[in-house]
Formats: C-alpha cells, sequence, structure tokens
C-alpha cells in the first residue's frame, strides 16, 4: 500500500512540475534573435533589428590567417544604429562573452563597422577595416556606450 501510494505521489508531482513548466514557458518574453542591447547612461534600450531599415552590407574581410572572407548580408552602420547618442568608446559583447571595443572614428568612417545578420539571424559585429578580424563579434547581444 506505502508503495503504491508513493507512486501516486511522484506521478501527482511531475504531473504538477510539467504543467508549472507550461505556464511559465507561456509566460515568458519571447526574444528575437536579431535583438540586441543598447546600454546607454544607465539604460537598456531593446532593439530589434529587423524593425530597423537595413541595407545590404557587401565586402571582404581579412581573417588572423590572412585568409579573406566574403560579408553578403543585411545590416546596419554602427554610427546609425547609434545616431544620436553621446559616446567616444563602444563596446560590442557576444552570447560567449567575446567582446570587441570600437572608438568613435572607427564608427564614424562610412561603410566601416557594421551590426549584420549573420547566422540564423544573430547580430554580429563586423569592421571592414581590420586586418585581422579581432573585432568580428558573433552573436551580438549588447553594445555598451562610453
Amino acid at each position: 500500500m506505502k508503495k503504491k501510494t508513493l507512486i501516486i505521489v511522484i506521478a501527482v508531482l511531475i504531473v504538477a512540475a510539467a504543467v508549472l513548466a507550461a505556464v511559465v514557458a507561456g509566460n515568458m518574453p519571447e526574444k528575437s534573435p536579431c535583438e540586441v542591447v543598447i546600454s546607454y547612461k544607465g539604460e537598456q534600450i531593446k532593439t530589434d533589428l529587423t524593425s530597423l531599415k537595413l541595407v545590404q552590407v557587401k565586402g571582404t574581410i581579412t581573417m588572423a590567417s590572412g585568409k579573406t572572407k566574403d560579408i553578403d548580408s543585411k545590416g546596419i552602420e554602427v554610427r546609425d544604429l547609434l545616431s544620436g547618442k553621446e559616446y567616444t568608446e563602444v563596446t560590442v559583447n557576444s552570447e560567449d562573452n567575446y567582446s570587441a571595443a570600437l572608438v568613435k572614428e572607427d564608427i564614424e568612417k562610412a561603410g566601416n563597422a557594421y551590426i549584420i545578420l549573420g547566422e540564423e539571424n544573430k547580430p554580429r559585429l563586423v569592421v571592414m577595416s581590420d586586418t585581422n578580424a579581432k573585432r568580428d563579434v558573433k552573436n551580438v547581444l549588447t553594445i555598451e556606450l562610453k
């Protein structure tokens, strides 16, 4: 009898956990894979890249090995993304905690720094003038303005 009661209690707990998980998952806001968060003056500004006017970005970046990689994607210049905001430097951070710094001159140079839609439409920083792609940041999560 005790064994049967224990099995019933375990089954009820499993069902309750599944119901709770479904309720919690249904209440969580869905994050767009194209979203970046801009940290500016203490605010966290969520920006979905697909809601912006994107341009076709074509070019070639040079990897650390010296090999080149062609870029052909939709994106936005970082200077346009940050238009109207004051900064001297920005740090771009990825899902895997990789980060890259850009000074204002890198950003203001036309056709140089872009956030593009990379693999699976995840934001990616590319800096066309880099000769070793150190600042090629995949899966961008945040852009911190300093």
